[in-house]
């Protein structure tokens, strides 16, 4: 085991030369107790203004026109996952454009309202006396490994509120969270000492134990069942933040269906479906089309086949594991069975392979996709019905692209609101939401916050 820049692990520099050991739960004792060390020698003392101006530095180091940590992210992510650099690049560089100073201050002025109660007691203007927010000493992240880049935002959320940070990178995308942390080193080595990468086992209870209990909060991201089987190993009273399966949609309104912009609203569209061929939990599953716009339902499936190939020619899908090509062969398959029974479906798949397929349905009944760049296009006579289409899915519905109205698309947020969608955003922007949006329906800082009154 190898501790170079090139391996995904970051760790205090007295506790390098320790790597023969493994991942151990003597070694995570030990990696816990310099973080803490770390965060009140320095971050703990930081203005969170200044924490801001730091971040700040190191999201402009990644996005300079020349930026190795760019370049080695391209080049490592891509040899060890199916998306290609290109994807990797356009994906990290629209992630982390959003967590700029002005965003960094923004979530922290939308959540706290008065950011320097993260510095000490600060007038509580509605009941009086004072009050301050206390961030945890040290904060656990277990990272998916779905959508490179994503380990910065809970990295981020976490410095922002002077917590210290132990991050436990996913086996599919080791990569990013250790060059992250690098990164950060670079700008500030002192701030860097708060912050550790590394992998074990998923599942190592001895060494799961020590991290969960030497931190007080755990932030992780993953399926159903690996967020409540983690949330069972958290021992209280350690402040638990889980992230599961989501579903997301798109929604097309009858006024949006214009022959004159059309193909551009696919190619929004395309966009949303195939960027990280749809692993991501914004990405769209599929897309309700109004009937009685100027274009059909169908002739808009149609242009977005279109736009499909287009983006395909220009960041051609990911690797495909043999279980992944059968389930998209199966979807299509089934779609070809339907349109030679007349029944109101129509296939449009690229040639030649499992690259991109748009399957057009009349039946308005919500169907997951398989992933991988399979999408349903389905017609429905009033948006008004959307509502009761997607509420069996409830329990998993996060975000909506949509093309309506103003007026309507408030109405459409209104019926949506109550059955756990969480984000109404324009169709184009799905992959990219806000730094302060609303991650499935909660604030991002509140939940790691303990907050401390003196009363007037």
């Amino acid at each position: 085991m190898s501790w170079d820049a090139e391996q995904p692990w970051f760790l205090p520099p007295e506790l390098q030369t320790r790597a023969g050991e493994g991942p151990t739960a003597i070694l995570v004792g030990e990696v816990a107790a310099k973080l803490w060390a770390a965060r009140k020698a320095y971050l703990a003392r930081l203005p969170v203004r200044e924490i801001v101006e730091i971040l700040d530095r190191v999201v402009d180091a990644w996005l300079t026109p020349d930026s190795l940590w760019m370049a080695s992210a391209r080049r490592r992510i891509a040899g060890g996952t199916p998306y290609s650099g290109q994807m990797v690049e356009t994906g990290i560089r629209r992630l982390l454009q959003g967590c700029r100073k002005d965003a960094l201050l923004d979530l922290l002025t939308e959540e706290l309202g008065d950011p320097d109660v993260l510095d000490g007691f600060r007038p509580r203007r509605a009941v009086g006396g004072l009050h301050r927010a206390c961030g945890p000493s040290l904060t656990t992240h277990i990272f998916s490994g779905n959508v490179p880049g994503l380990p910065a935002i809970s990295l981020i959320h976490a410095l922002l509120v002077k917590s210290a940070c132990l991050g436990k990178p996913a086996s599919e995308e080791p990569v990013f969270p250790a060059l992250f942390a690098r990164s950060i080193a670079a700008v500030d080595a002192k701030l860097a000492r708060a912050v550790a990468i590394l992998p074990w086992p998923g599942g190592n209870h001895a060494v799961e134990q020590a991290a969960f209990g030497a931190s007080q909060a755990v932030v992780a991201s993953g399926s159903d069942e690996a967020i409540e089987s983690i949330r069972g190993r958290v021992p209280p009273p350690v402040r638990f933040v889980g992230h599961g399966h989501k579903l997301s949609f798109a929604v097309i309104g009858r006024e949006a269906l214009d022959p004159a912009t059309a193909d551009q609203l696919a190619d929004r569209l395309a966009y949303d479906v195939s960027l990280f061929d749809q692993q991501g939990c914004v990405s769209a599953h599929l897309v309700y089309v109004e009937r009685g716009g100027q274009i059909t339902p169908q002739d808009f499936a149609e242009r977005l086949a279109v736009a499909m190939a287009g983006f395909e020619r220009a960041m051609p899908r990911g690797l495909l594991t043999v279980e992944e090509a059968a389930a998209i062969q199966q979807a299509r398959t089934a779609a070809e069975f339907s349109e030679l029974r007349d029944e109101a479906v129509r296939l449009f798949a690229s040639e030649g392979g499992t690259a991109w397929t748009v399957i057009y349905q009349d039946d308005p009944a919500f169907v997951p996709s398989c992933l991988n760049r399979v999408v349903r296009v389905k017609a429905v006579t009033d948006l008004a019905d959307v509502a009761g289409l997607v509420r069996p899915f409830s329990r998993h519905l996060q975000s909506v692209g949509t093309a309506v109205s103003r007026q309507r698309r408030e109405r459409l947020a209104e019926a949506l609101a109550p059955l756990g969608v969480c984000r109404i955003c324009p169709i184009g922007e799905m992959p990219h939401p806000p730094l302060a949006w609303h991650h499935d329906g909660a604030q991002n800082l509140l939940p790691l916050l303990r907050w401390v009154g003196i009363d007037g």
